[in-house]
């Protein structure tokens, strides 16, 4: 058996999600599909992938990993049949053979996400079901200061769907968290957050409330308050799937995962420094 690793790209509009479902159309399904047609199995695939993704969260470096009994000799023609298969929404931007011990999922040591919004008075059409378009004015001093409350290990109960975490451990540690700003379109805000793992609509609710802490929506308690509270109702609304990305899966013991953003995500075309004329 031979194991291979992807790096994909996909609008989570034109999904129910990544993972297999019963009667609904996955990331997942249209890959396994375009695989199945090239590879022609004699066995179930074993597929996998670095984080969970529900209807409408769109995905610019998600990893999955899949093993195949046939060995594949063209990777790069494998990679294009596979995205001429696979339909529309989905994209493999990069491949590559790894080692038996990899596990998209299990291997992952952290995962990276973003969460964008339309900070504007405006609506800008371009940006729909790509970001969330908040109208209201925004204290980012204030929203920006909270950040600190994510740091260490902590339990983020009430920043989680709550049916989804009953009997389940919810403490989880963040690695990083921090807000930029578009450099050419200045009214676009992304949040981006980096820890080992997180839990079910955690990101959307946490955005949300950092955004009703700024906008005055939530007053009297910080989010440090709110986040030992272990209350979803002490914390903010639960933001639209389509302002989020999974951005990166972290894998500390495999340098080929880190080879394949750098091949997939960046073609380093270069150009002379200095005016054309």
């Amino acid at each position: 058996m031979s194991n291979y690793a992807l790096l994909i790209e996909y609008d989570g509009m034109k999904f129910h999600g990544i993972q297999k479902q019963i009667n609904a159309s996955t990331v997942q399904d249209a890959l396994e599909r375009a695989i199945r047609i090239l590879l022609k199995p004699q066995h179930d695939l074993r597929f996998h992938v670095a984080g969970r993704t529900d209807t409408g969260v769109h995905a610019s470096g998600m990893v999955c990993n899949f093993f195949s009994s046939n060995k594949i000799t063209d990777i790069d023609l494998f990679k294009y049949s596979v995205n001429a298969l696979s339909g529309d929404g989905v994209t493999v931007l990069a491949m590559r053979p790894v080692p038996d011990a990899f596990h998209a999922r299990f291997s992952c040591t952290a995962r990276e996400y973003i969460f964008k919004i339309i900070y504007s008075k405006d609506d800008h059409p371009l940006w729909e079901n790509r970001a969330v378009w908040i109208k209201e004015t925004i204290d980012w001093n204030l929203v920006y200061s909270q950040l600190q409350h994510l740091q260490g290990e902590r339990d983020y109960k009430s920043l989680a769907k709550q049916g989804s975490i009953k009997d389940k451990p919810s403490k989880r540690r963040f690695q990083y968290a921090g807000i930029e700003v578009n450099p050419i379109q200045n009214y676009i805000i992304q949040f981006r957050y980096k820890a080992d793992s997180f839990l079910h609509n955690m990101i959307r609710i946490l955005t949300g409330t950092l955004v009703d802490i700024g906008t005055g929506k939530i007053q009297g308690r910080d989010l440090g308050q709110i986040i030992s509270s272990l209350d979803r109702t002490a914390a903010g609304k639960t933001l639209p799937a389509h302002g989020l990305y999974f951005y990166k899966a972290h894998y500390d013991s495999f340098p080929e995962i880190e080879d394949m953003y750098n091949s997939g995500l960046h073609r380093g075309i270069q150009f002379p420094v200095g005016s054309a004329f």
